[in-house]
């Protein structure tokens, strides 16, 4: 009897001692998965293409300013949007407002910017003034200024439909305004680098054309239109691709700071 009861002890001991060895076994493979997933998410986190929106100004019959050697805004802005896409790709996914000469309102190109959950929109425009000399560039991030002060530049204030006018998004962008300064800064960096822009300025405007986006946005403005040394080197692919590949460095080192 006394034997008997002693096998049964064992045999349990022997259940009892596989049951702890299976337990232990879901553990750790549980907590391996766990593991696993963490850095499947890490991995993807790392190699994920960022969506970056390029905004060629104007469009259709929205002309925007004129040269004295005949280019047109709307072209110009196109043309090197595209230039900056090719740039950009594959490295990153790229969007653009528009591929060709339409008009797309204002309300639509922060539509698709924010459809596509962009990381960040640049819009590109060119300068304009009766002063022909004016040989700068300028980047602009969303700040909201007091008409009192000169709120917004003539030349990029855009006249859209009597709906689009009444528009508030202005909000949005607000908050990431420290964000689109500091894209802004890195852009700056970059392009004044360049042996032929011989002035870069970064200021915070209330530019229509950033309102409503829900990432960090600037405009980068081209130069003067109005004078002939711009527009022919708006004309030039060469210096365009060598522009490109600057302001894709500040995108880089922005997104990576």
């Amino acid at each position: 009897m006394q034997a008997l009861d002693m096998m049964k002890i064992e045999r349990n001991n022997k259940k009892s001692g596989v049951l702890t060895i299976l337990l232990l076994l879901l553990i750790v493979l549980f907590i391996g998965s766990v593991s696993l997933s963490h850095a499947e998410e890490k991995v993807s986190k790392s190699v994920s293409i960022r969506t970056i929106v390029i905004d060629p100004g104007h469009g259709g019959y929205d002309t925007g300013g004129q040269g004295p050697g005949g280019s047109i805004e709307k072209e110009l802005t196109l043309n090197f949007a595209q230039i900056i896409a090719k740039e950009l790709k594959p490295q990153y996914t790229v969007v653009l407002t528009r591929n060709g000469d339409y008009q797309v309102n204002l309300m639509r190109r922060a539509s698709v910017a924010n459809h596509h959950r962009a990381d960040l929109f640049i819009s590109i425009h060119v300068g304009g003034g009766s002063r022909y000399q004016r040989d700068a560039w300028s980047v602009f991030y969303y700040k909201k200024t007091d008409s009192s002060e000169g709120g917004m530049r003539p030349e990029i204030i855009f006249r859209e439909s009597v709906e689009d006018l009444q528009l508030n998004w202005d909000q949005i962008q607000l908050r990431h305004q420290k964000e689109s300064r500091a894209l802004a800064g890195c852009m700056k960096t970059q392009l004044v680098g360049h042996p032929d822009i011989r002035e870069v300025t970064v200021a915070g405007m209330a530019l229509r054309v950033l309102e409503g986006l829900d990432m960090p946005a600037i405009v980068i403005e081209t130069g003067y239109l109005t004078n002939p040394k711009t527009e022919k080197q708006l004309n030039d692919v060469s210096f365009l691709t060598d522009v490109a590949k600057r302001i894709k460095k500040g995108i880089d080192i922005y997104l990576t700071r």
